[in-house]
């Protein structure tokens, strides 16, 4: 184990990936809780899968990967967020109208690039191992714009996910910090892609919360639960990628359904006892 671990930390491409990793922990365990108290899931699907397009954009017309992708992610989001209620287009339809046509658009516009411009299995799927340093800048940028919005509305966005109505009458401006929301969880989920890959990344924004969710009795709590099981999920999937040769995406989401399960067994054998 002693010689694993050390092969590990001194391995160049795992210390290269191991930041930017850890960095996209803290954000998506962060943003994790406020997805789960909005009951945000399916808009994390939605626009992880519709941000193929913006992937599509950036291969065609030679921009920036990932930057095209978060702009494309954070207008779907906030077109999720204005939808027409009353002329009876819900959340969960428009997302799968925008999901499943933005969709087709970026694999349109990525059958059309050259095989060598674009890794479609790591942008389905994740390869954190492929960061570059443009990448790793692009996501602490990112991630700090996430954390700092955190710190200025998560008090207001916890109110209006259990009770809207008095949040509105205490003053909070819940309409504007609705967009601003979308806007937030569409940036986060671009910013999985690298780790997780557009198909994967709604794992990172739910299971480390879930996890916590058995335990947690406060928005710190959960958060500090939230955080503690993504960077445990994090490095162990890193590591099992790392040891058996596993997509480094898929081996943290495989390591973050077992800490939940973990979690899940260890909260209904308590409940037991204390029958």
């Amino acid at each position: 184990m002693i010689d694993f671990l050390s092969t590990f930390f001194s391995s160049p491409v795992m210390l290269g990936a191991l930041f930017p990793a850890l960095l996209i922990a803290v954000v998506t365990s962060s943003m994790s809780m406020m997805v789960l108290a909005h009951r945000l899931s399916f808009l994390t699907v939605g626009v992880s899968h519709a941000s193929l397009a913006g992937l599509g954009l950036a291969v065609t017309l030679s921009l920036p990967l990932l930057p095209t992708a978060a702009v494309t992610a954070v207008v779907i989001a906030l077109l999720l967020a204005l939808l027409p209620k009353h002329q009876g287009i819900n959340e969960d339809a428009g997302t799968g109208v925008l999901f499943a046509g933005s969709m087709a658009l970026g694999v349109i516009l990525i059958s059309n690039a050259n095989s060598y411009e674009v890794d479609l299995f790591g942008l389905l799927f994740g390869n954190i191992l492929t960061v570059s340093e443009q990448d790793t800048l692009w996501i602490s940028w990112g991630s700090a714009f996430v954390l700092f919005s955190l710190m200025i509305w998560a008090r207001s966005w916890w109110s209006m996910a259990f009770d809207m109505v008095t949040a509105k009458a205490s003053g909070i401006a819940t309409s504007r910090l609705r967009l601003m929301l979308y806007a937030v969880v569409g940036l986060t989920v671009v910013m999985c892609v690298k780790l997780a890959g557009i198909v994967l990344t709604t794992g990172l924004l739910v299971l480390p919360a879930a996890c916590a969710w058995f335990w947690g009795r406060s928005m710190l709590s959960l958060w500090l639960l939230s955080l503690s099981f993504s960077i445990v999920g994090t490095i162990s999937g890193l590591m099992w990628s790392y040891q058996y040769d596993w997509p480094s995406g898929a081996s943290i989401i495989v390591m973050l359904c077992v800490c939940f399960l973990f979690s899940w067994a260890g909260a209904w054998l308590k409940q037991i006892k204390s029958r």
